[in-house]
């Protein structure tokens, strides 16, 4: 490991464009996640009123807090995979874009799953919100796809067990979201509950 991490910001890494761009998008999307948060002015004439309404914006701090942690723990996969890669052709850029295209959507199953919680339409908020993380980690699948298939990508000295270490995360990461949004379909509640304890396995894992 120590062989791959002294190769970042060599003189033969050549995704540094690449990787700032990414950082630039994450941060937008952690941006307007926050930005959805709000008090209509027309319904606060009074500090009562004003203290109801922000303790009614309860479903959306916390789907903005679920989706900040989801935000960041994909940041810091993005991080993760890019100290493995050395260099990046056509198929990488273009996988690298979908996942970030994927990404910046993510304020919209937020304020979707804040304005649904605790009303009827709540498992068809979660469905959307479970499923849209299934396709970010198909996006992660595929860019380390795209990276992997050729090992002069890759950093100097990484070795096949990295690689397959790698592999394996991200599969894992897959078929946990992928689970997760079956779960939804039996209890939301729960879904949500085990989305949270993959933030704890994620953390753990390093």
């Amino acid at each position: 490991m120590n062989r791959i991490q002294n190769n970042i910001g060599s003189p033969d890494k050549e995704t540094a464009r690449i990787e700032a761009f990414s950082d630039g998008i994450f941060c937008v999307a952690i941006t307007l996640l926050a930005i959805e948060i709000g008090v209509d002015a027309k319904h606060v004439s009074s500090n009562q009123d004003l203290a109801r309404a922000l303790g009614q914006l309860w479903p959306k701090y916390l789907a903005y807090f679920v989706s900040f942690i989801n935000v960041l723990l994909a940041w810091v996969g993005h991080h993760s995979l890019f100290r493995r890669i050395r260099t990046a052709d056509n198929f990488i850029m273009i996988a690298n874009g979908l996942l970030l295209m994927v990404l910046a959507l993510v304020p919209f199953p937020t304020k979707t799953l804040g304005l649904a919680m605790g009303t009827p339409a709540f498992r068809t908020a979660v469905l959307l919100y479970t499923g849209y993380f299934v396709a970010v980690s198909c996006c992660y699948r595929l860019l380390w796809f795209a990276a992997a298939r050729h090992r002069r990508q890759l950093v100097e000295g990484i070795t096949e067990t990295q690689v397959r270490a790698t592999t394996r995360a991200e599969n894992i990461g897959l078929i946990s979201n992928s689970t997760i949004l079956l779960v939804a379909l039996l209890n939301p509640w729960l879904a949500l509950a085990l989305s949270f304890a993959m933030w704890i396995y994620w953390i753990a894992l390093g």
